[in-house]
């Protein structure tokens, strides 16, 4: 009996024995990208990629080996490998039959960029898994968006880069660097809307030319200084379509290709005094060299600051910018105009404390306002609001303490004059102004409309940036609080029979008066 179970057990043993492992299914091999996409440039279903896999760190397991993307992942007949180990993986897209030492983006990008977007993604120590493989994706050329501000009277159609090389040369790591012995050429861009294009350039240096195409098929461009477009990089354009010119700003900023990347510029100066205007929050000022020796605006500051909302109410004292005021069509008073031609030759009118570049209600003392004397506030950097010398140094008449320079060259003899000023640009005007006399006021009036000459503002304001005075809630008590906070700003006068009377002369502004801004250049 005994000998009968061991050869049954003998026999079970030899079959274990003989028995084999079943081989290894392999595994589908599939990538789950990240990309940080700029909308034009997603992966997009179809979309191929090139993929290569390293085992060990030696040995080439696939090279090439195409992927298409269904919507998540990109699959295809690649498997994973079945023996224990590691591999490095890399990709690129758009896929090439023989992996690239080359890639040139798309002359015409106006129908999108996806096709002129070279993207790679790279991960290492990766083991054969039934998950896919997350990696993540990066752009390697240079996006260029262009954010249009159009001034014309033209519709644009059209933007484009001129002068620029369209292909780079790939090491075998797939980093992009310019080919300096392709042909340069023009990329037409990509319109993402009516004020905005973008599109796709190898990283080079480059001394580019931006071109406006408008509707009527007139062109307008300007060279750009010399820049080096990075690989990975972002850069942001600010156009500036005047009628016969364009002006272009780069961003001082560069970053990362990534969503929400758009980089803003917070201001934006172009001085072309040589040729009588400035650009700053991209619209237009002209500006003139008066006989004092400073460079003056000659238009009135039309720029909103971030966070506040014009104001049409009397009843808002604390509004910090009002539209500008007109005369009622039936020329029976004062009222507000929000007509944009009004806005562009009038200006808004702002109350000191922003025009002095802080919110209403930040000034409570009068060493806070003596120390605003010469304060950049909402001007151009190396501009700045008029002091009390800037005022008196160019018309000469002030109101009292401050002493009459008759040697000014707008001073006629008795006061500043209007007409002396516009002979030379100044393009002073009385544009009136909206009286709030203190900060315990509730409702203002408006400044400039007489019934002598109904159908004209005849006086108004302007700011300026020198304290010129205080009253306290309780008289002479500083410790009562400040009830009004004064600067010594123009006081333009058009209530005269003729224009050889009209006058301007320096006045003393109350802070909470709304009233037109210029800016005067900063001595050099």
């Amino acid at each position: 009996m005994k000998k009968l179970v061991y050869c049954v057990v003998g026999l079970l043993a030899l079959a274990a024995c003989d028995k084999k492992e079943p081989a290894k299914e392999a595994l589908p091999f599939r990538i789950s990208p990240v990309l940080t996409k700029v909308t034009s440039t997603s992966f997009e279903t179809g979309d191929a990629i090139g993929v290569s896999i390293v085992r060990d760190a030696q040995y080439a397991y696939a090279d090439n080996q195409k992927l298409t993307y269904n919507g998540s992942e990109f699959t295809g007949d690649l498997k994973w490998f079945t023996e224990e180990g590691s591999a490095f993986i890399s990709a690129y897209h758009p896929y090439s039959s023989t992996a690239p030492t080359a890639f040139a983006v798309q002359a015409d990008q106006t129908a999108g960029l996806s096709s002129s977007d070279f993207i790679t993604g790279f991960k290492n120590d990766v083991k054969p898994s039934e998950q896919a493989v997350v990696i993540p994706f990066k752009h390697k050329l240079t996006h260029v968006v262009a954010n249009l501000v159009n001034n014309s009277n033209g519709i644009i159609t059209g933007f484009s880069l001129a002068d620029v090389r369209l292909k780079a040369v790939l090491d075998a790591g797939w980093e992009p660097s310019e080919d300096e012995s392709a042909p340069k050429g023009t990329v037409k861009a990509h319109k993402v809307n009516d004020s905005k294009y973008d599109l796709i350039l190898p990283p080079q240096k480059a001394t580019m030319t931006a071109v406006v195409t408008l509707q009527d098929g007139k062109e307008l461009s300007q060279v750009q200084d010399e820049i080096t477009l990075e690989s990975g990089k972002e850069y942001t354009l600010t156009v500036i379509v005047e009628p016969e010119a364009i002006h272009v700003v780069l961003s001082g900023d560069v970053q990362d290709w990534e969503e929400g990347g758009e980089i803003v510029p917070s201001s934006i100066l172009v001085e072309k005094l040589d040729e009588g205007y400035i650009l700053y929050h991209e619209d237009k000022y002209t500006v003139a060299k008066m006989k004092d020796g400073k460079w003056w605006m000659t238009q009135n500051m039309r720029y909103v600051p971030e966070g506040i909302e014009v104001s049409n109410d009397l009843t808002q004292v604390t509004a910090g910018v009002f539209y500008p005021v007109v005369v009622k069509a039936d020329n029976s008073g004062a009222e507000f105009s929000r007509d944009i031609t009004v806005i562009k030759a009038h200006g808004y009118l702002y109350q000191a404390e922003v025009a002095l570049g802080l919110q209403v209600g930040d000034l409570t003392s009068v060493d806070a306002a003596q120390a605003l004397e010469g304060a950049k506030g909402l001007c151009p950097k190396g501009w700045h609001v008029p002091t009390a010398d800037d005022i008196i140094s160019l018309v000469g008449k002030a109101v009292s303490p401050l002493a009459t320079k008759t040697d000014a060259p707008y001073y006629d003899g008795s006061n500043g004059s209007i007409v002396m000023l516009n002979e030379d640009g100044f393009n002073m005007d009385a544009f009136g102004a909206i009286s709030i006399a203190d900060n315990t006021k509730t409702a203002g009036t408006f400044m400039g409309y007489l019934k002598t000459f109904p159908d004209k503002i005849s006086s108004g304001m302007f700011c300026g940036s020198t304290y010129a005075g205080v009253s306290y809630n309780e008289k002479d008590d500083p410790e009562s609080g400040v009830k009004n906070l004064q600067f010594y700003g123009f006081i333009p006068m058009t209530n005269k029979a003729t224009e050889a009377e009209y006058t301007c002369n320096g006045t003393k502004v109350s802070y909470r008066i709304a009233a037109p801004l210029r800016c005067v250049r900063d001595s050099e």
